[in-house]
């Protein structure tokens, strides 16, 4: 609460500088333009504000004085804009998380405290983020959660700014992670004018493959025997500690880059009867699956697994894998209902049937999933041409702890256009820094939490990048433990990494120098 009033403070501190209303927030009821209508458009007073989808009991955030205005975009695209009422002429737009299906409030504050006009979407449907059943015989609506959402309503964000402030934003800008860290490439890719700079955070951009090869395929591996009870989370993370921590030369329980690690979960094997301090065979052969992925009878990788270290924690395989009981970790959870209602159609369609090999005459799984919804789905078209082009900045992040997206799927991506603009050479590598920078961030989980420096502010990078040429050589990072900082480390841009210089404390970022790692 403290730091939300430093925050509004600064804000009304430099409302000299700011923009302000040219017309009441209310009379934005009557804006008309084809597909848009608004809703709502209420004045909401400088102080306490509880969030419409908080929790009951839920501390209300202190805000400045907004103009809180609803919208739908045709057929049924959802959208709240706030536009405070001093402007700092900007915009930023939130993404979303899952499956989507509502407004992401919680996002909105920040952006808002920062004196920005901000927005966020449901993506084209009501329901929780693990709810499928909104697609079924709906087209529209997965077209508009896979694709077009995000764009309509930055459309219906300038007009509604327009009429307000009576000018366009200087500057607009996306930040989003996991659901939002696709929607930030699809707009790069595919809506390369809707923003001058994004923020693509552990991105779900490789969809399709994401759900068959990390939720469908770890759903799986877990079923049955191979099930791991969060109370075994803990002796696996600590193995993997014990053989792979200090690799990078500091033991601190962080893997600075997961794949030197080659531990082996066999050590863990139960010799007799089972304990709580030893694996099964079937969970030992889950561990494996988990890091490495499905792959083709060929031996193609179908998509990356996930990547040894930072196991446990609240945010890390106890929420995703074990949940609490066998089919209810989060990888069961969000992608079961996209196979049954999205993929397949059916309700009633059984995980286990799905198909990773061709069989006779047809086709697998894989491909008719691919083949029904991987053009509007993917994000992973590595030209970014057009964004370059107008000037475009993007910053894209990924946990090497993710529990969920495999960080091995950004750096694909990251290695997909610097091959694309100049075939893996240095002059590829130095094109594609001019726009875009991946930093890995060691020992983070999904979006957050973990084991490492995981606290970071990536918009006043982004904005030093795009207003003033600033390119983010480094971005600091910090871990606190009970709200108390007790660790900073520098984010280095891929591939370079965060080297200790050998004197000082290693919870000190300062003490550190971005440089390319021994190993590649």
């Amino acid at each position: 609460m403290r730091l939300k009033l430093i925050l509004l403070a600064a804000v009304l501190a430099g409302a000299a500088a700011f923009a302000d209303a040219q017309q009441p927030c209310e009379k934005l009821i009557s804006i008309a333009a084809p597909g848009l209508q608004i809703t709502s458009a209420v004045s909401v007073a400088a102080g306490p504000f509880t969030l419409p989808n908080a929790a009951p009991g839920a501390q209300p955030h202190v805000l400045p004085a907004f103009c809180r205005v609803a919208g739908v975009v045709t057929p049924e695209v959802r959208f709240e804009l706030w536009m405070p009422k001093h402007w700092n002429k900007k915009l930023l737009a939130v993404g979303n998380g899952g499956l989507a299906g509502s407004i992401s409030f919680g996002a909105m504050v920040d952006p808002l405290l920062r004196g920005y006009a901000t927005s966020s979407t449901d993506t084209g449907h009501v329901g929780a983020s693990t709810d499928g059943a909104w697609a079924q015989g709906h087209y529209e609506r997965v077209f508009d959660f896979a694709d077009r959402s995000i764009h309509v309503m930055a459309e219906a964000d300038k007009v509604v700014i327009q009429s307000y402030y009576g000018t366009q934003p200087e500057h607009s800008y996306f930040y989003g992670c996991s659901q939002g860290g696709h929607e930030a490439l699809i707009e790069a890719q595919r809506y390369p004018n809707d923003f001058d700079g994004i923020i693509a955070g552990d991105p779900a951009n490789y969809w399709t493959r994401h759900y068959i090869g990390a939720h469908l395929w770890i759903a799986l591996a877990l079923e049955g025997d191979g099930y791991i009870p969060g109370s075994k989370i803990p002796l696996i993370s600590d193995a993997v500690n014990n053989a792979c921590d200090a690799l990078d030369g500091i033991k601190d329980g962080v893997l600075a880059d997961p794949r030197r690690c080659h531990f082996d979960p066999v050590s863990l094997l139960c010799q007799t009867s089972e304990t709580s301090t030893c694996l099964t065979s079937a969970q030992v052969d889950a561990v494996k699956k988990i890091w490495t992925g499905p792959r083709t009878a060929e031996g193609d990788q179908i998509y990356p697994g996930l990547l040894p270290g930072g196991e446990a924690g609240p945010g890390g395989w106890a929420r995703w894998m074990a949940g609490n009981g066998p089919g209810t970790g989060l990888h069961s959870r969000l992608g079961l209902p996209f196979f049954k209602y999205i993929v397949f159609e059916d309700p009633d369609w059984d995980f286990k049937t799905f198909r990773f090999e061709r069989q006779g005459r047809f086709d697998s799984d894989i491909d008719f999933t691919d083949r029904k919804l991987g053009a509007i789905f993917n994000a992973t078209d590595p030209n970014l041409t057009a964004f370059n082009a107008r000037h475009g900045k993007l910053i894209q992040y990924h946990g090497w702890s993710d529990p969920d997206i495999s960080p091995l799927n950004s750096i694909n991506y990251y290695k997909s256009v610097v091959k694309l603009i100049g075939g893996n050479s240095v002059h590829g590598i130095a094109e594609t820094k001019d726009f875009y920078r991946l930093f890995m961030v060691p020992g983070m989980q999904h979006c957050g939490g973990g084991p490492g420096a995981s606290i970071f502010d990536m918009v006043e990078p982004l904005e030093q990048w795009v207003e003033h040429g600033v390119s983010p050589d480094k971005i600091i990072a910090s871990h606190a433990t009970n709200r108390n900082v007790d660790r900073t480390r520098p984010l280095c841009p891929f591939p370079q990494e965060a080297k200790w210089k050998g004197t000082g404390s290693t919870d000190d970022a300062s003490n550190f120098t971005c440089a390319l790692p021994d190993f590649r």
